[in-house]
């Protein structure tokens, strides 16, 4: 039996699990090459193809499947480790969907991210880990169509509502199964090397033994071993109820996979690379002295929880960003030091010895002889906070960066008459707070506990990401000189959730391949329909003594393997050689890296040619927002009912909370110059409400239609 143009393999009766760390090997792929060739090499020689489940009939196991599934095991851990010891296994099952015979033929990823034009593959590649925390982790599994119940495979009747399902009904569960919200890694990739990355669910995801960044490295190594062009990923990730892709580029200036290359992709409501960057830099530079006002006696809870990371710091916290980067640092140590006489801060010390530099011996006794005298003075047993503390002494010690650092040096400190200095951190005032104890009270080695707990960082991480970052209620807490640049940053931070790596780009040159021609192909259609856009340009891989006639033969067999659409498409012409006969050598007439134009026409079905010319499917919106988006960005948006031009609910007033009016006419429509019978949308500043009133149509968010049955399910990402 053939399926997609090779012989299914024979499964194999022993898997070979290969280290999860170091698998795929950075050679495995080669130097140059295409995705659709690079994954097949890469399934022979890795993956076993499962077999059908029994329960399909024969007619139906004779059929191509719509899915086929192969596995590659993989070992985490040391080999022969026993769970407990670290050791586990996993498994990448690699599901190849015949998109001409599935359920969805068109991808809403590549409609929101600037792919809506490209044609339709024929094969899509899905990348599946699933969840290790799963009871049948490991085994093929399916779920009943009734009650959800996830079961085995080779079984047809439910357990639990005791359904019994054909073999179609199992093909539909293979759907649902692809859309499981709990796999540890989600992906697709079209047969052209365009994909999407569309669910990392690490530790707190569910996953036993692997985190975020093993799963993120894994996909990395992956990606660059099977050749892949480009990637996005679409991040509404969450940690503790706080936005990451908001918190993670105020601390470093990217989003989380930043770490791994994936840099801005396309922003919703027309925002650029440019407009990110520069929101993130504002609200990262917003300095934290603006909060402290002096004009009133009252602290703020603000105000204490800024001065406790002021008094824990060993270097000057200046901005918003370096007041989240200490927390977020000091909450990483907190979490893995398993020894809380170490203190956590310890580590942050990265100008301690500038500082030593700056004054005495002498200088520093003489401040903590000051505050020592404070302490000895108090009642017994009451504590003095950080701030009280330093005042106190600086009636004797002038310079403030000495009292600062000499505060950090007390904690544990030993006295002569058997007295130590303890301290704390107040949960309740957000101070740190010293007294003087006795060894027959506790200990000096728990005295040197010193910084909030992980539930008290946790707790104030929280609170400043609500004050500071968030848009929808930071206003409150927000200086007048800086609360609508912040709030306005904020909101452009998170309206960009699309980002992208270009593999291609950062694909080295090779040398010279003696044997091997790599050309740079792209198609023209003689007699291509209206508003056709070309594919993009695909690598043709060929021998070093081909001809022009052969280039034009293997380009079109290229295009017809990857595109549905360019199934009969016939190569005709090559323009940049038009007096140059089909017998002349490649290499004689072509320089490196040169792009060569394919002209030739599709034959047979012309609706073949319409239905699969473009991922965005047969519809022919068009969107012209005030905000200046012109093409579908996956937020909310409605058609005027008098032109049919969308534009986004929220930009003309509607609040994403609000339901869409049954009726809606845009600016410009309802605009008396215009009159109802006006072209176009948008026009004007939005904001403002339009003329609204009885069926509207609204395109939801790709949250929505993504989720749908049939679809390739949204992003979810958790560390």
């Amino acid at each position: 039996m053939v399926v997609n143009g090779r012989p299914l393999k024979k499964a194999r009766t022993r898997a070979e699990a290969r280290d999860f760390a170091g698998f795929p090997a950075a050679t495995d792929g080669g130097a140059v090459g295409t995705f659709r060739e690079a994954v097949r090499g890469f399934l022979a020689r890795h993956a076993r193809l499962l077999p059908l489940p029994s329960i399909f009939s024969p007619a139906a196991a004779a059929a191509p499947p719509h899915l086929l599934t192969w596995r590659v095991s993989l070992r985490v851990g040391e080999e022969g480790a026993e769970e407990d010891a670290g050791g586990c296994g996993v498994e990448l099952n690699v599901v190849e969907e015949d998109v001409l015979r599935s359920r969805s033929v068109y991808c809403d990823q590549c409609r929101v991210v600037g792919w809506s034009g490209h044609p339709v593959c024929g094969k899509r590649y899905h990348f599946i880990i699933e969840n290790d925390s799963i009871q049948m982790a490991g085994r093929r599994r399916t779920c009943c169509l009734r009650c959800g119940t996830p079961m085995a495979a080779a079984e047809s009747r439910c357990l639990l509502c005791n359904f019994d399902m054909e073999g179609e009904e199992l093909e539909e569960c293979g759907y649902l199964h692809l859309d499981d919200s709990s796999h540890l890694l989600h992906a697709v990739v079209h047969a052209n090397g365009y994909g999407h990355l569309l669910r990392v669910n690490g530790r707190e995801g569910g996953s036993r033994h692997l985190t975020g960044r093993d799963i993120m490295s894994f996909w990395d190594r992956l990606c660059k071993v099977l050749h892949v062009r480009k990637v996005t990923v679409m991040d509404i990730s969450k940690k503790q109820g706080m936005d990451y892709r908001l918190l993670h580029a105020i601390t470093t200036g990217h989003p989380w996979y930043g770490e791994w290359g994936y840099k801005f992709g396309a922003g919703s409501f027309a925002h650029t690379s440019d407009t990110y960057q520069e929101a993130v830099n504002v609200l990262s530079g917003i300095h934290l002295a603006l909060y402290s006002s002096h004009r009133s006696p009252i602290r703020t809870p603000l105000q204490n929880t800024i001065a406790l990371y002021w008094s824990l710091s060993d270097r000057q916290l200046v901005t918003v960003r370096d007041l989240f980067r200490f927390i977020m640092h000091l909450l990483h140590q907190a979490r893995k030091d398993a020894e809380m006489s170490k203190p956590a801060m310890d580590e942050h010390r990265e100008v301690e010895s500038n500082v030593l530099c700056m004054w005495t011996n002498e200088d520093i006794n003489r401040a903590e002889a000051a505050m020592l005298k404070v302490l000895r003075a108090v009642q017994a047993g009451r504590w003095v906070s950080w701030r009280a503390l330093r005042g106190a002494a600086s009636k004797a010690v002038d310079s403030q960066e000495l009292l600062d650092y000499s505060l950090r040096g007390l904690r544990g400190k030993l006295m002569d008459d058997g007295h130590f200095i303890a301290v704390r951190c107040n949960t309740e005032t957000s101070a740190i707070e010293y007294r003087l104890e006795t060894y027959s009270n506790q200990s000096p080695v728990d005295a040197t506990v010193f910084g909030p707990s992980v539930e008290h960082l946790a707790h104030d991480l929280r609170f400043l990401y609500d004050a500071l970052l968030n848009p929808e209620i930071m206003l409150s807490s927000q200086p007048e000189v800086v609360g609508a640049s912040a709030h306005n940053a904020a909101a452009r931070i998170l309206d960009c959730k699309q980002f992208i790596k270009h593999y291609d780009e950062s694909a080295p040159e090779s040398p010279p391949n003696p044997i091997l021609l790599a050309v740079r192909c792209s198609i023209e259609l003689l007699d291509h329909p209206k508003d056709y856009t070309a594919p993009p340009v695909e690598l043709v891989l060929l021998p070093a003594t081909a001809t022009l006639g052969e280039l034009k033969m293997l380009a079109a067999r290229v295009f017809q393997e990857t595109y549905l659409m360019f199934h009969s498409f016939q190569a005709e012409q090559l323009p940049e050689f038009p007096n140059l006969s089909d017998t002349t050598p490649v290499k004689h007439v072509l320089g490196p890296s040169q792009l060569v134009r394919v002209r030739g026409r599709c034959t047979g079905d012309h609706r073949r040619i319409v239905q699969f010319r473009m991922e965005r499917g047969l519809e022919n919106w068009t969107v012209d927002c005030t905000c200046g988006a012109k093409d579908d960005d996956g937020e909310r948006m409605m058609a005027c009912d008098a032109c049919g031009v969308w534009q986004h609910t929220r930009c003309s007033g509607i609040s994403d909370f609000e339901e869409v009016p049954e009726k809606f006419i845009c600016r410009k429509c309802a605009s008396p110059r215009k009159g109802k019978g006006g072209r176009g949308g948008g026009g004007g500043s939005g904001g403002g409400r339009m003329e609204m009133a009885s069926a509207g149509r609204c395109k939801d968010e790709i949250g929505s239609s993504v989720g749908g049955a049939g679809k390739i399910g949204r992003l979810a990402t958790v560390g």
